[in-house]
């Protein structure tokens, strides 16, 4: 979701800067505005832009939550924390974890991924020891994909 209200907020940063920039150029006294204002604008949208692709990096990594259907045909599993590290990012008072996880579907064998989640700072200290067992369910077409319910 904040990539595309920040990549929202970029494009029209960038379509506001191009028509200000073409308006304000026309008239010789508001010449050194046009370009001043562009600048500025161009530089948020930059900025704006920076700020979509960390928001996009971050959610592409997340744990997400199926919809009912998927729910319905995942695969029960069991998730092996076998490392957590809190990162410098922070949303809404939580901070951003990074888990390495050992997934165990019922049916195959166990393969090691690596999410992202917004952890409350108890939850993250209790999981940062490792070796702490979770309830999961996995996506039977992506393997990557999984949901545990206690990180939600």
């Amino acid at each position: 979701m904040g990539s595309i209200v920040f990549g929202t907020a970029a494009v029209i940063a960038a379509i506001v800067g191009v028509v200000l920039f073409v308006r304000l150029r026309r008239k010789p006294e508001t010449r050194a505005g046009a370009y001043v204002s562009a600048t500025f604008l161009f530089l948020g949208a930059g900025v704006l832009t920076m700020g979509s692709i960390s928001f996009a990096s971050l959610e592409s990594t997340a744990l997400r939550t199926f919809t009912a259907q998927e729910r319905a045909a995942a695969v029960p599993c069991n998730a092996t924390v076998l490392g957590a590290e809190q990162t410098s990012n922070k949303q809404n008072g939580r901070y951003f974890w990074l888990l390495r996880l050992r997934v165990t579907p019922q049916s195959g064998s166990p393969y090691d991924i690596e999410r992202t989640t917004r952890l409350t700072s108890s939850m993250g200290e209790r999981l940062e020891k490792g070796n702490v067992v979770l309830p999961c369910l996995v996506a039977p077409a992506d393997n990557t994909r999984i949901e545990i319910a206690a990180l939600a």
